[in-house]
């Protein structure tokens, strides 16, 4: 599970220098070559890799010709995204396990023991797969071209899996690639053919689910850039332990974003990744990672009697964090005479009091058990129990989790959920500040029909509906969001794609966003003029800054945004960075922390919210409900568009009335003694767009 915490309270321990608790020393194979500066890694375990892609290592490419391999064939569920079990003719030994079978994934993976089969490649460590070769983890598809091999090398003792001219899935481009497996524990991974594009995949090992640093990630999604796999690529993995060799292991506080004006602690932990007890000087600078590029920060201590697999956290001192937003490169070292391998002597972090970038992923986690994917859907923040809450489907559920992140898991909510069209799938979900409770809008699955709920704060039903899709006949309501003062946006879908103004309490359209047409799917509200809503676009993955007049102020790329609400406590302080959870639909149901791009003290909280101002196209009818006869009134900017018609549909969609209006003409008469009771909706047609309001026929005495 990758997480990136933000980190906005600090509670300052000091602490000695230690050595952690021992990690367990594995039985493995040990490859005994002398090290390369350049050589990625150790990982957690003793991981290292070597590539034809980096300056100084010695490995070459070499490529096994797959023609005469066996093709792979026994695919669950289907070769698309499918897995196979192979049995390996040796005990292979893998991150202190020896395995004789091994799973095969089609989508350019191999694993052990799940069976673990999504075309959406992840950052290593992925929490849900205990052991993990990514040999070229992407969206393939030997159904559409190609296939994949395997092979017993019985002279070299190795087998030899290949991905063979297997296309992308709805590309044209093909890639062929391979694992070899050898029975010392060395993997070679070859690249014969990457495809034109090689940004979207992920290339490394894991083990023991990634925990204990035990994970070497070679590339993920074209990071570093040096490592985007090219043609006639090939990458070693292998174990490695030297007499003396010590080296920072991981960057502890400051890293990310920290607010301004603050007092950080500055700790970083150091490893033994040698085979001798060490004692040696660790130092720690802080470094502005701009001209002039001078050091604000620097202490030196020393780590004693270290046993080998060890690790030791260092406490270095206070830091006060400058007033003005900046950045600053965090370096640990070490300084052990004699170390045999100099590349993990030094690590670097970065941290920064400036607001992380608009949709930047400070976290991201992973719920495979929620289903086959595809299932998570709203989501909202209740100050009430400072949760985040979330409406899942297939089945229809409510879970929660805390602010500090769903690392925990998710806590089923016991909701009463209606089930008002006899397949309802429920969709958006916001906590309503004044009423006291939740809304939560119920989609009909085989037809049209949404409805908004209420819902007590126990979950109980409150008897509180709406008929949403009478607002736009055929539109249902996705992702909502309440505003403290009670008012309700929402993103309509199906007819106009708006978001929304409404007053869920009294039932009334107060208006929409003019802006540009685009098929929201998020809606999140944040409260200033500057930061207005946020919307996510259904098909155009992406996270959207809208102003109050619907204009797109800023965009970002956030693949399968389902929805998102901002992270909003009672007494919000000026420097800490506004954020949000966001639910993400797709096949692993990923929940993300997103950056909002800028802190509170930026967003003008001391102002009051600015409403959606009204289209000034606005139309009224009244009376309303009415019997026989209703009355419609343009606005004069409406009057004067040209040319004008006014209709009339029934809940199903069928036009029952029709009228062209006037030039000019501030008022049209419609005479309904010709229509049932029932309701109604009325859309006035012009140049800009179509406004529609809601009419309610009454049946006469």
């Amino acid at each position: 599970m990758r997480i990136t915490a933000v980190l906005l309270l600090t509670i300052v321990f000091v602490l000695p220098v230690f050595g952690l608790p021992t990690l367990a020393t594995r039985n493995s194979s040990l490859v005994t070559s002398p090290p390369s500066r350049d050589m990625g890694g150790p990982d957690g375990y003793g991981y290292y890799f070597e590539t034809t892609q980096d300056i100084g290592d010695t490995i070459r490419f070499s490529w096994v010709d797959p023609s005469s391999h066996t093709v792979l064939t026994d695919w669950h569920p289907n070769p698309d995204d499918g897995w196979t079990k192979v049995g390996l003719p040796f005990r292979f030994p893998f991150y202190g396990d020896t395995l004789d079978s091994i799973v095969v994934c089609s989508n350019g993976f191999l694993e052990s023991p799940t069976t673990f089969t999504s075309y959406t490649n992840e950052e290593l460590p992925v929490s849900q797969i205990p052991g993990l070769i990514a040999v070229f983890w992407d969206d393939l598809s030997p159904v559409q071209s190609g296939s994949v091999r395997l092979w017993d090398d019985a002279t070299n003792h190795a087998t030899v899996i290949t991905w063979d001219n297997v296309v992308r899935f709805n590309t044209s481009e093909t890639l062929s690639c391979q694992v070899i497996l050898n029975a010392d524990g060395r993997i070679q991974m070859n690249v014969l053919r990457a495809p034109e594009v090689s940004t979207s995949a992920t290339v490394g090992i894991q083990g023991d689910n990634g925990k204990g640093d035990y994970y070497l990630e070679y590339v993920f999604d074209a990071a570093p850039d040096r490592h985007v796999p090219q043609d006639s690529t090939s990458i070693r993995f292998f174990v490695q332990r030297l007499n003396h060799d010590v080296g920072a292991f991981q960057a502890g506080s400051p890293q990310g974003w920290i607010p301004a004006n603050s007092q950080m602690p500055v700790t970083g932990v150091f490893k033994n990744f040698g085979l001798s007890t060490e004692t040696f000087p660790v130092s720690v600078a802080l470094v502005h990672v701009h001209f002039p590029y001078d050091t604000t920060f620097t202490q030196t201590r020393t780590v004693t009697n270290l046993a080998p697999g060890d690790t030791a956290a260092c406490y270095f001192g206070d830091w006060l964090v400058p007033p003005s937003p900046d950045s600053w490169r965090v370096v640990l070292r070490t300084a052990l005479p004699g170390d045999e391998f100099a590349y993990n002597d030094s690590l670097r972090a970065v941290t920064t009091s400036v607001p992380p970038a608009f949709g930047t992923v400070l976290g991201s986690w992973n719920f495979p058990d929620l289903g086959d994917g595809m299932n998570l859907a709203g989501i909202t923040f209740s100050p009430d129990s400072n949760r985040f809450y979330l409406s899942a489907l297939d089945p229809n559920r409510v879970f929660s989790f805390p602010v500090d992140g769903p690392e925990s898991g998710l806590r089923p909510e016991s909701f009463e959920l209606q089930n008002f069209f006899g397949d309802d799938i429920i969709w958006g979900i916001a906590r309503d500040p004044v009423q006291h409770g939740f809304w939560i809008t119920h989609v009909s699955a085989g037809g049209p029909g949404c409805v908004a709920a209420r819902y007590a704060v126990d979950g109980s039903f409150a008897g509180d509906t709406w008929d949403l899709s009478a607002i736009e006949p055929g539109a249902w309501f996705a992702g909502i969001d309440i505003a403290p003062d009670g008012v309700c946006y929402a993103t309509e879908v199906g007819a106009h794609n708006r978001v929304y103004q409404l007053n869920l309490a009294t039932k009334q359209v107060i208006g929409f966003l003019p802006g540009p047409i685009a098929s929201w799917r998020a809606c999140a509200y944040v409260g200033d003029r500057e930061c207005f809503v946020l919307s996510g676009g259904w098909n155009q993955n992406t996270l959207c800054r809208l102003g109050s007049s619907g204009d797109i102020l800023e965009a970002a790329s956030l693949p399968g945004l389902a929805d998102l609400d901002v992270y909003r406590r009672d007494s919000v302080c000026a420097d800490s960075l506004v954020w949000a959870f966001a639910t993400v639909s797709n096949s692993a149901n990923t929940i993300q922390q997103i950056s909002v791009g800028r802190v509170w003290a930026a967003v003008g909280l001391s102002e009051p919210p600015s409403a959606i101002r009204p289209s000034p196209f606005a139309i009224s009818v009244s009376p309303n409900p009415c019997l026989s006869r209703a009355t419609v009134r343009l606005s004069p900017l409406a009057s004067r568009l040209s040319p004008l018609a006014l209709s009339v549909h029934d809940v199903s969609g069928r036009l029952v009335l029709q009228s062209a209006i006037g030039n000019r003409q501030s008022s049209i008469a419609l005479d309904l003694r010709s229509l049932p009771a029932g309701i109604y909706m009325l859309t006035l047609s012009t140049p800009t767009g179509n406004l529609s309001r809601k009419l309610v026929v009454l049946a006469e005495n």
